[in-house]
């Protein structure tokens, strides 16, 4: 069985394969920003990578950890605070039936 060629990539003198590709990572610091400074940190509980502006930080087993903002449908704290929702919406309907 003969190989094919790859015609979208190519092994360059210094090692490198992808020419094609972008350079960068969605992972690198932000430009003026501090070395250990990055654009996205994952969250805790769903491991999605969020900006700064979508996530904030939550005590979880006594320490800081990033979480998703608005509260990811992983996270404990967001079925809590939706459970403390339906009673308070079930009570309200129920005094205003009464």
């Amino acid at each position: 069985m003969a190989s094919r060629k790859d015609t979208t990539t190519r092994i360059q003198q210094d090692g490198l394969r992808y020419t094609s590709k972008a350079p960068g990572s969605p992972f690198s610091p932000r430009p003026g920003a501090f070395s250990g400074a990055t654009n996205t940190m994952s969250c805790f509980f769903c491991g999605a990578h969020q900006p700064p502006n979508r996530r904030t930080m939550q005590k979880v087993l006594g320490r800081s950890q990033p979480v998703c903002e608005p509260l990811c449908e992983k996270n404990p704290r967001a079925k809590k605070l939706a459970a403390l929702a339906a009673e308070a919406a079930a009570v309200t309907t129920d005094s205003a039936a009464d």
